[in-house]
């Protein structure tokens, strides 16, 4: 991201201030119904790229806002470079009425050049600025169901990890 589309981006943060609804961290339910897109199916158009105008509405804005929150936590002058909201790059993908947010950080943002492994999230974010459903990477997706790579059959969640010949326990 662009010195310009960051400063940007920060800015449509900011400006959430204005929103006095933003649910606790907690606020949250784990609708594994909902499927997440494709964040890197298709190259995203970055903000502010070549002067250009972007106009985000405050729904957007809010949605930012929440999952930030909810994955940073709370942010003050201590708070170090690498888990700071404007050194992440945030992609936003609105279907259905949900507003998916896809938060990974920037390490060029701080000087550095390696990423952290696992360091991003996935959000779905309702039209009432609850968080729907949240995947940090590195958790598993409890909306996919184990398949038996033999068969392709599905397994119960109960069955997994156990020995077609095991017998049940006591």
């Amino acid at each position: 991201m662009t010195m310009r589309g960051a400063n940007v981006a920060w800015a449509a943060l900011l400006l959430t201030g204005c929103l006095r609804s933003t649910p606790t961290r907690d606020a949250w339910v784990n609708d594994t119904s909902i499927e997440f897109p494709q964040f890197f199916e298709q190259p995203a158009v970055e903000a502010g790229a070549d002067g250009g105008t972007v106009e985000l509405s405050g729904r957007i804005v809010h949605a930012i806002d929440v999952a930030a929150a909810d994955f940073l936590g709370p942010q003050d002058a201590s708070t170090p470079c690498v888990d700071r909201r404007e050194t992440q790059q945030y992609r936003i993908i609105q279907r259905q009425g949900i507003i998916f947010v896809r938060i990974d950080e920037d390490p060029q943002a701080c000087g550095l050049t390696v990423l952290a492994l696992h360091s991003g999230a996935q959000y779905a974010v309702g039209s009432d600025g609850r968080i729907l459903r949240r995947l940090r990477d590195g958790e598993p997706d409890g909306a996919r169901v184990p398949m038996d790579a033999d068969s392709g059959t599905l397994v119960p969640t109960s069955e997994v990890g156990r020995s077609s010949d095991s017998s049940p326990g006591p």
